[in-house]
């Protein structure tokens, strides 16, 4: 088990190139990497603290008119996703074409492989992204900058998850390599980077507010791979990236509107 040697700095490497743009930990393991998937929900902390930074230059700049919020949430949105190579919104194009393309378990998987975006991704990405955007302005809005961070964190704690307790729903493909059960040591650094968003809230954030969106946040995390899987029988690269996306979109609406 060489593989399940505690290597923190070369993990954090792969989670954060395999996820991102960024030219690092390009190795992937081909056998699974259920140390590196420990690290996906610190990578979200990179890319809430970049969100974050987005959000405080708009109020340093004294941006609080409604257009500015609004271009200020498709600036968020949009480097998210161009700091991620697309990688979550093409799962999430796949995903919908497959899952309600067909009623039978082998054509969808079929489908999710074909490169072409058919309706029902295109209306998937569209309305997830519609909402995100107009999420995260009234999320800038109301100040609270700490559902950023919260929202992608969670989001890619979801995959993590995910990859850790449901089973693959092919035999092979790349997110057939982040399919295994982990050990401590990833599940701890998990768990950490979760924690961490409390000592965040502690800093920032009202604990009612904070708490009510951690639950929405967690629930979803929890439940929508699950809901994704069992029209396939397991995990694909594809659902990994779009239960991101919806567990991102639900943690920023909450966060939105709660009082």
């Amino acid at each position: 088990m060489s593989e399940a040697r505690v290597r923190p700095l070369r993990d954090f490497a792969l989670a954060l190139g395999f996820l991102t743009v960024l030219p690092v930990g390009r190795e992937w393991p081909d056998e699974g990497a259920p140390q590196a998937v420990g690290y996906y929900p610190w990578v979200g902390w990179v890319l809430g603290a970049g969100a974050w930074l987005v959000a405080w230059l708009l109020q340093l700049l004294g941006s609080f008119s409604a257009a500015a919020l609004l271009v200020g949430g498709v600036v968020i949105v949009a480097g998210w996703a161009l700091a991620t190579r697309m990688l979550h919104w093409d799962g999430l194009a796949d995903t919908a074409d497959g899952l309600w393309g067909s009623f039978e378990r082998d054509r969808r998987l079929e489908i999710m492989r074909d490169s072409r975006v058919g309706s029902f991704g295109v209306t998937a990405v569209v309305l997830t992204a519609l909402l995100q955007v107009s999420a995260t302005g009234a999320v800038l809005v109301a100040g609270r900058l700490w559902v950023l961070v919260c929202a992608a964190v969670l989001g890619r704690a979801a995959a993590a998850l995910a990859a850790w307790t449901l089973p693959a729903a092919r035999t092979e493909g790349l997110g057939l390599t982040a399919v295994e059960r982990p050990g401590a040591y990833p599940a701890v650094v998990a768990g950490l980077a979760v924690f961490g968003l409390f000592v965040l809230a502690h800093l920032t954030a009202p604990a009612v507010t904070f708490l009510t969106t951690m639950g929405v946040g967690v629930a979803t995390a929890v439940v929508v791979p699950r809901l994704l899987a069992r029209r396939i029988g397991g995990m694909t690269g594809d659902l990994f990236g779009a239960s991101v996306l919806i567990v991102e979109a639900v943690v920023l609406t909450a966060g939105a509107l709660l009082p």
